[in-house]
């Protein structure tokens, strides 16, 4: 019976659709008709004023100046010598130049301003609207708190019995919805006609109907005189009665009755209930408001009645969840007659026969689809997912939105919540409570993305109902070239996007992240599907119609996305990065290639997804990356992202240099570091790219790699005056010269910790470790001076000078104590205190030869930096730590060398000056003979 009940709602439901469709179609028509009409009916006015003017009748206008063809015709065909300028005193005369004569055309007077008209009010008084509003809204409230008021009397005197009070406030609430009525006929209006009133007809109404709704519940809940449902039913027909009657009342009358018609089954309780009641009655509460707000055209109203629905939704959760398998049922019911009712009265009636080119996406559609897509997956996660009956409900709830969006293209994003259904059911269907024993996800995933209990039928649901979503919006597409940018955009991304997640999704729960041939050749598959799509679109491009590009774009965009995948499902997990990468690449081709703006955005969102995916784990391809170096799986895995990338933002930079191609900068640059930073750990670690431990060596060439980024970097920015470059170079300058300090000063220096100097003096490890990354970084400070910050530059030179002299310190210590050169170990001898000070003598004399010969004041500086703290040494610990010949020595060359440095800087640096030459006074010439 309840069936059969269902089946007769929902055929009246279809009848009100398509006989609304016709009207709706209809009423475009006569609109067009009546446009048409009024534009006929203004010709044949100028038309008449025309001909009016020719005549000389006064048509109420001012006259405009004649032209020499209407002069011509006035004097029969003969032109006129001189045309004179009619003015507002006086009449104009038009001379005819033959026979006849033509009375004057007189110009209208123009109509004086009526003197009875006064100005409208600029807002009542607060007397007015005492008397004419807030006394009859009081009055009102009044009269229903004076009935419970005279019942709660009568019950406290005993004058009358429950059957008797409950007669009463039955016959009170329909005198006084009765009053309302008789106040409505007979034409009632306030007495002052230019003052807004309250509507008295309809506050004795609402009064009614409240009165109503609390007699049907205390003859319910207080003495029990009827069943509940009996009581469910007459609180059904009050709250659906009062909202009928808003259509001749009002809308304040309507929002009360749907108010209290959602309010009243939770004023009804059982102790056995049964979800069908609810369900019909909920389906005709909201089919009486929406019939209503489209007839009225009440917005509010339909807006409510979907929040209704979407609550009482959740109000079935918990039966769902623990009560019987009757209760699920009646959810999906439930929801799917809600959003039939939703989508056909807010998504494709008000909209039916709108054309294409002006189908904008409209917020009361989404306003109406979405909630109730968002209850379908709450449905779907809280019933229990049995597939004889969740498999039906999710593909009813695609088809729905599937048609909602075929028939209205302002609904659109029907089609994307099709696909979200879809994606929700995939990722709730049940799967095996044990966790695969072969897994590559983390643990946490794992417990999630169970692999399914019946793959067959899982795989068979997932490829159908993503190729339905993807069929009717590329059709749609296909059928709506003159489509809007936005709403193409919807139809392209449910056609494109719900395929690929399904595939991603599918292949997570099934394979466990592991490789696959299957689905590698099924993402083939699908890109070649695309491909000739994006081809399809291609051949039908119109260039005023930016929809039909876009298509183009969205479609190749997708294929190089699903081929990628491919790539990754049939190699190794950690190619995700690769794919990701190339489908930037490839969209940014497009980008350009197609001239589609709106692909732009596209790479900006994979190249933040790459982002987020090294900065969730940075180690994105694992430990089994090969044991050569440098040509080994890292060079695929973070080498070919970072040149992606960097195409990518090349080509993106010929339409502007935009945030889409500034990101991909980001990632290239960030992917950069990251390949040079794990080849040479590789390499350090005998090919374990994981390794939990790190030398002076490795330290050292990270920082020589760093300040060679941010040297290449600072070039490319002085070429292309790229911010990322710009701030890129300057954060690997920053980064390594703090790591070399830190590192290879405090942490992995080998005078505090057990890392041996392997290699003979002069060329050991120390040499990789400290000179070359000295000497890189003073290229840099070099290179950056007139581009860099001076702090910037100050920092790096200081660096490189403390590197070098690190270099030679344990170069000394290795050459006298051997490959472990710690402190703790053994004490410097004589003849190594004495080696220190000549060489970093020596040192200082470098330096100062080299600020000599390339003018550098910072060389200087740190010549004479060595030379003092030799100074110190000498005379503080060797005059005191040593003794006999090697402190003579000690002595003796420090004196040396510092003659030496005296005589550079006063030969080299500041020579003696030369007095100028005498100039001596010229003779004076003797004196002749007369």
């Amino acid at each position: 019976m309840i069936v059969m009940l269902v089946l007769l709602f929902l055929l009246v439901v279809v009848a009100v659709i398509l006989m609304e469709s016709r009207m709706g179609r209809l009423r475009w028509l006569l609109a067009e008709t009546a446009e048409r009409a009024a534009k006929l009916d203004g010709k044949i006015g100028d038309l008449q004023h025309q001909v009016a003017l020719l005549r000389g009748s006064p048509v109420g206008l001012p006259s405009p100046q004649p032209s020499p063809e209407a002069d011509a015709q006035v004097a029969g065909g003969q032109p006129k010598a001189q045309a004179t300028v009619p003015t507002p005193a006086a009449p104009v005369a038009v001379a005819p130049a033959g026979a006849g004569s033509v009375p004057p055309v007189t110009p209208p007077t123009p109509p004086s301003p009526p003197t009875t008209a006064s100005p409208p009010p600029s807002g009542a008084s607060l007397e007015e609207r005492l008397g004419t509003r807030w006394a009859v809204w009081v009055g009102g409230v009044a009269l229903a708190l004076g009935a419970l008021l005279m019942v709660r009397f009568a019950i406290e005197q005993g004058f009358f019995g429950p059957a008797a009070r409950i007669a009463m406030a039955g016959l009170f609430s329909l005198a006084l919805l009765a009053s309302g009525e008789w106040f409505r006929r007979s034409g009632f209006k306030p007495s002052l006609d230019a003052i807004p009133a309250a509507h008295i007809p309809s506050v004795l109404t609402a009064a009614g109907s409240t009165g109503l709704f609390g007699t049907v519940y205390a003859a319910y809940g207080l003495y029990e005189f009827i069943g509940p449902a009996v009581a469910f039913i007459l609180l059904g027909i009050v709250g659906v009665g009062t909202m009928l009657g808003s259509a001749l009342h009002g809308p304040a009358l309507a929002g009360l009755g749907l108010v209290g018609a959602y309010v009243a089954p939770l004023l009804v309780s059982t102790p056995n209930p049964r979800p069908w009641p609810v369900v019909i009655y909920l389906a005709v509460v909201a089919a009486t408001a929406l019939g209503l707000a489209r007839i009225r055209q009440w917005l509010w109203l339909a807006l409510i009645a979907i929040a209704g629905a979407f609550v009482w939704g959740l109000v079935f959760v918990e039966p769902m969840l623990f009560r019987s398998f009757e209760w699920t049922l009646g959810g999906y019911l439930h929801t799917l007659i809600q959003l039939a009712l939703a989508a056909a009265a807010i998504a494709v009636l008000p909209h039916f026969g709108r054309r294409d080119h002006d189908a904008q996406p409209d917020a009361p559609a989404v306003a109406a689809l979405a909630p109730m897509s968002l209850l379908a997956v709450i449905m779907l996660g809280a019933g229990r997912y049995d597939l004889a009956s969740a498999v039906p409900f999710t593909l009813a709830v695609a088809a729905i939105l599937l048609a909602t969006a075929w028939i209205s293209a302002r609904a659109a994003l029907g089609a994307i919540l099709a696909g979200v259904v879809i994606l929700a059911s995939i990722l709730i269907w049940p799967g095996l409570r044990a966790v695969a024993d072969k897994t590559y996800l983390l643990h946490e995933v794992a417990g999630v993305l169970l692999v399914p209990d019946n793959v067959v039928s899982y795989l068979t649901f997932a490829s159908l109902a993503a190729l339905a979503v993807t069929a009717v919006s590329t059709l749609r597409l296909m059928r709506g070239q003159a489509l809007p940018l936005a709403t193409a955009a919807l139809y392209a991304l449910a056609a494109t996007l719900t395929p690929l997640l399904v595939l991603v999704l599918v292949y997570l729960r099934v394979t466990q992240f592991d490789t696959s041939i299957s689905f590698a050749f099924a993402a083939s598959v699908l890109g070649v599907v695309f491909a000739l799509l994006a081809d399809r679109f291609q051949r039908t491009e119109i260039d005023v119609l930016p929809g039909t590009q876009l298509a183009t774009g969205a479609f190749a965009s997708a294929a190089i996305a699903a081929l990628s995948f491919g790539l990754v499902a049939a190699l190794s997990r950690g190619y995700l990065t690769v794919a990701l990468s190339l489908a930037a690449l490839g969209t940014a081709y497009v980008a350009v290639r197609r001239d589609v703006p709106a692909l732009r955005h596209v790479v900006t969102a994979l190249a933040a997804v790459v982002l987020a995916r090294l900065a969730w784990d940075p180690r994105i391809m694992g430990s089994g990356v090969g044991s050569w170096p440098i040509l080994n799986w890292l060079l695929v895995g973070y080498g070919v992202p970072a040149v992606a990338f960097y195409s990518a933002a090349r080509l993106l930079e010929r339409k502007g240099a935009d945030t889409p191609a500034r990101l991909a900068d980001a990632a290239a640059v960030l992917l950069a570091g990251l390949l040079c930073f794990f080849e040479i750990h590789h390499a350090m670690h005998a090919g374990d790219a994981l390794a939990a431990r790190s030398g002076h060596v490795e330290i050292g060439l990270l920082a020589l790699v760093g300040f060679g980024l941010s040297y290449a970097l600072m070039r490319l920015d002085l070429g292309r005056a790229n911010p990322v470059f710009h701030y890129g170079s300057i954060g690997y300058g920053a980064l390594s010269t703090l790591g070399a300090l830190v590192g290879l000063g405090l942490v992995e220096n080998p005078l505090f910790t057990r890392d041996l100097v392997v290699g003979p003096t002069v060329f050991s490890s120390l040499l990789v470790a400290y000179l070359l990354p000295g000497l890189a970084a003073v290229l840099l400070a070099r290179a950056s001076r007139p581009w860099r910050p001076a702090g910037y530059v100050t920092g790096i030179a200081i660096a490189a000078v403390l590197l070098i002299f690190g270099y030679v310190t344990l170069e000394v210590r290795h050459a006298f104590q051997g490959a472990d050169i710690r402190l703790s170990m053994r004490r410097a001898t004589g003849p190594e205190m004495w080696a220190y000070s000549m060489a970093w003598l020596w040192l200082g004399l470098v330096f100062l030869a080299y600020g000599i010969f390339r003018g550098s004041l910072e060389a200087r500086i740190a010549s004479a930096a060595l030379v003092l703290l030799t100074v110190f040494k000498v005379f503080v610990f060797d005059l005191s730590g040593i003794t006999g010949l090697w402190r003579a020595l000690s002595f003796i060359g420090l004196g040396i060398v510092l003659i030496g440095i005296g005589l550079a800087y006063q030969h080299l640096l500041f020579p003696p000056r030369r007095p100028p030459p005498q100039v001596l006074p010229a003779p004076s010439p003797e004196p002749t003979a007369p």
